[in-house]
Order: C-alpha cells, then structure tokens, then sequence
C-alpha cells in the first residue's frame, strides 16, 4: 500500500506542478516578464510582438512605449512613428514620445515632416523638453538647403559644452570652404594644373602641368624643324591633354565639395548619435 502511495505522488505531483507552469506561463505576469526579458536581450522585434499581445488585453502606458522605444531601436523608424503617436496625453510617457516623434522626422530626414510637428504640436504643450526639440529643429537646418535661423536664434537652446562645437556647425554651413568651379577652370585655362592644385589635387595638378608643357613643346620643336604632320599630330594631342586639364580642374573643384558636404554631413551625424539626439536614455532593464 505505501508502495503504492510514494508511486502515486511521484507521477501525479510533478504532473500537477506541470500542468500549474503550463498555466502560469501563459500569464499576463509572465509574459511581460518573458518580453522584458527580450527587450534587454536587445531582441527588440520579437519583445515588441509580446508586448503588443499582452495590451490587446490590458492597455499599460510603459509596455506601448516600449515597444515605440523596440521598433526605434531596429531602425523601422516607420512603425515607431506610428506608436509613438498613439502615446495618450495622460500617459507618464507623453512628453518622451513628442520628443521622441521629432527624433523619428530627423532619422527619416523628414525635414519639413519635422518643423510642421514641432510649431503645430510640440511647441504648444508644456513639454519638458522643450529646449532638446527646439534643438532638433535647429539641427534640421543644417541638413538641408532652407536659409539658416539668424545665428543668436539658432544658438539660444544650446549651452555650455554644446555652443561652441554648434557654432562652428552654423559656420561651416553657412560659409562652407568650398572651391568654386569656374575659378579652378581659368586657373587651368591659364597656367595648366594649376586649376587642380588650387583644388587640393597637388601631384595631379603638377602632372597635368608637366604633360602638357612636354606636349606642347614637342610640337612646336616639330614646327621649327619644319616636320608639320607630326607637329599638327602634336598640337592635337597637347591641346587634347590641355582641355582635359581644365575640364578636370572644374571636375575636381566641384569632387573637393562633394567631400566637404560629406565630411560635415557626417561630423553632425556623429556629434548628435553622442548626444542621442538630444533625446534621454531609458533604463527599463535595471
């Protein structure tokens, strides 16, 4: 009979606390420990699918920006937009997804996007960021070809560590060191190369130089010897190389400010990611 008993409670125990986990797991508590889980694993699109199972049942305001804050993480800047905007004004996470949704505009390079929901909705709450997207908006400036804010406008949101380095921003985009085109083609019109050396490219521009001085000259040795094919065959191929020179002095002033666009384009890049856009850091995973 004992035997029996201890047989009983060795198969129907474990089976029963089984049967409870199964359950259990399948809990409103479990599963957002399992997406909290996730979300701190940085496996951010499969966090963002439990979470959006779990508020189908019981809305929380922390758990929707969570996964706002999944879907921004995995760059779908699209679907984060679109959480983020349903964030209610009641909720503890309003003024973190206002900010947050200027953030979006600015990594889709939605400009215009950007500065209408800044002056039609951001700017006419009490937000407490205030001041991190009046600074977004600032920086949209420089990524696009719109007239820049008058500098002590432009400048009023940033303070301490941030003004200097965003001024020289401002005057790089306002008076970019650019090299001007036509400039680099009468330089090379008159002496050749030097269009190009003027256009940082020295060892091209001393080239260019070099080749059609020999070219020139051996035509006009060809021309004193009185040996005329060969001194025309010359002269075109001089005055070849010589367009070329100037042709390619224009190419290269206009090469040396593509790579003067990308270099800022890329320091303002790196200067806001250090700064996460202007936008806090979020520890859900304490």
């Amino acid at each position: 009979m004992k035997i029996k008993l201890l047989f009983c409670f060795i198969i129907l125990i474990p089976a029963y606390f089984a049967q409870n986990a199964e359950i259990d797991f399948y809990s409103p508590g479990n599963i957002r420990k399992f997406a909290d889980y996730l979300f701190c694993e940085k496996d951010y699109l499969r966090a963002a699918n439990e979470y959006t199972g779990l508020i189908k049942d019981s809305p929380n305001d922390t758990v929707q920006f969570k996964i706002a804050l999944s879907y921004s993480y995995i760059k779908d800047y699209n679907s984060a937009l679109k959480k983020f905007s349903t964030v209610v004004p009641t909720s503890s996470y309003y003024d973190e997804s206002e900010l947050e949704q200027l953030k979006m505009r600015f990594l889709m390079n939605d400009f215009e996007g950007l500065r209408s929901f800044y002056y039609d909705s951001f700017m006419i709450n009490s937000n407490k960021y205030n001041s991190n997207g009046r600074k977004l908006l600032n920086f949209s400036y420089l990524l696009t070809d719109k007239g820049l804010p008058a500098r002590q406008e432009f400048l009023v949101p940033f303070k301490d560590n941030e003004y200097d380095e965003v001024l020289k921003f401002y005057d790089w985009k306002e008076d970019p060191p650019y090299k001007n085109s036509v400039i680099a083609g009468i330089m090379s019109a008159i002496v050749p190369g030097s269009g190009k050396i003027y256009a940082g490219e020295t060892s091209d521009g001393i080239v260019a130089f070099l080749t059609t001085a020999v070219f020139s000259f051996i035509a006009y040795d060809n021309f004193r010897a009185n040996h005329n094919t060969r001194a025309w065959v010359w002269t075109s191929v001089a005055a070849l190389f010589y367009a070329g020179n100037v042709y390619g002095s224009i190419a290269s002033a206009q090469i040396y400010n593509a790579g003067i666009t990308f270099e800022f384009n890329e320091r303002l890049k790196l200067f806001l990611q250090n700064r996460n856009y202007f936008t806090p850091e979020y520890d859900f995973c304490k």
